[in-house]
């Protein structure tokens, strides 16, 4: 068990997430449940219930919560700071660069067009689905049929409890991967991935990881995990510390796609968003923070969740920059 470290010693800035700023935000984010859309072009998606809104925080070990946060949502787009996290496990950085690069990105996160257009005709980077599909890829070269089983285990320790996916909605994505499938057979085409490429196994994962069912519980103990040099409330190493710099590092250039720069602007945080209506944070502060709101931003950021986080980086002067 951790020693707890005096105050005085501790050389992090400190940030008190109280029940009643965390309160504040959350009624701010009320106000906004109306704007935007779920992201319905995944059917499953279109069914939840869309005026849910959670925050969820950890400060000194501790969880404190407001609103919607044991409710389950599926971890869609924020699986991909994982699926990255387990690929630097087996490669280095420089490697898996020569097959998905670190670059923000300019256009949609499932834009083909980006990809025809990549001036190094790889992804620019693991968080759009072209970047994670070959990332889930390259985990199959390594784990082979056992890859879902150590992508969820490795959730499982990011998110702080052991965790499942949804049949239903891998399902539902499944049935309407047309712009994945187009991706990854263009990859195929471009020579970006080997002709031999299993493409049914590699997109059955895929779906499988976006389908993990998380709260916002789950999402704040991934965003300590992250922002403590990878060591969870346990004090276990989950990740190494220079892998956590690097998901830091990606999660502020490309972790809110397109809209990362307005992002940084505005909140100030790496941040990893996903269509499920989640967002996750990181800092250097030791310190969890995550939010819930499923109506989406035409980026496919939750709109809500964009807006508790600016208020709750304005109010405690969260901004790294």
């Amino acid at each position: 068990m951790r020693k707890t470290i005096p105050n005085k010693f501790k050389e992090v800035n400190f940030i008190i997430y109280t029940e009643e700023i965390l309160e504040e935000a959350l009624n701010l984010g009320r106000k906004y449940l109306h704007e935007g859309a779920v992201a319905d072009y995944i059917p499953e998606l279109a069914k939840v219930e869309a005026n849910k809104v959670a925050i969820s925080t950890i400060e000194d070990g501790k969880l404190t919560s407001v609103g919607d946060s044991k409710i389950k949502f599926s971890i869609q787009s924020i699986v991909k700071v994982i699926l990255y996290a387990l690929a630097m496990k087996n490669y280095k950085v420089a490697e898996l660069k020569k097959y998905v690069g670190v670059r923000p990105s300019a256009k949609p996160f499932n834009s083909v067009i980006e990809l025809e257009l990549s001036e190094k005709r790889i992804p620019v980077n693991p968080f759009i689905n072209a970047g994670a599909i070959i990332i889930v890829a390259i985990l199959h070269n390594v784990y082979r049929e056992k890859t879902f089983d150590v992508i969820l285990k490795k959730a499982s320790e990011f998110l702080g409890e052991e965790v499942d996916y949804s049949r239903e909605i891998a399902e539902s994505e499944k049935e309407s991967s047309f712009t994945n499938r187009t991706l990854i057979y263009l990859m195929l085409a471009k020579g970006i991935l080997p002709s031999d490429t299993k493409v049914e196994e590699v997109l059955d994962t895929y779906f499988k990881a976006c389908s993990i069912l998380v709260n916002t519980e789950n999402l704040a103990h991934m965003s300590y995990v992250i922002s403590n040099d990878g060591i969870d409330l346990d004090g276990k190493e989950i990740i190494t510390a220079k892998e956590a710099k690097v998901l830091r590092s990606l999660m502020a250039t490309c972790g809110t796609y397109d809209y990362s720069g307005d992002f940084a602007i505005r909140v100030g945080l790496p941040a990893k968003s996903g269509v499920g209506g989640g967002i996750v944070t990181a800092s250097k502060n030791k310190n969890g923070l995550a939010v819930y709101a499923p109506r989406l931003d035409k980026h496919g950021n939750s709109y809500s969740g964009v807006r508790m986080l600016e208020f709750l980086s304005q109010k405690l002067d969260l901004s790294i920059y």
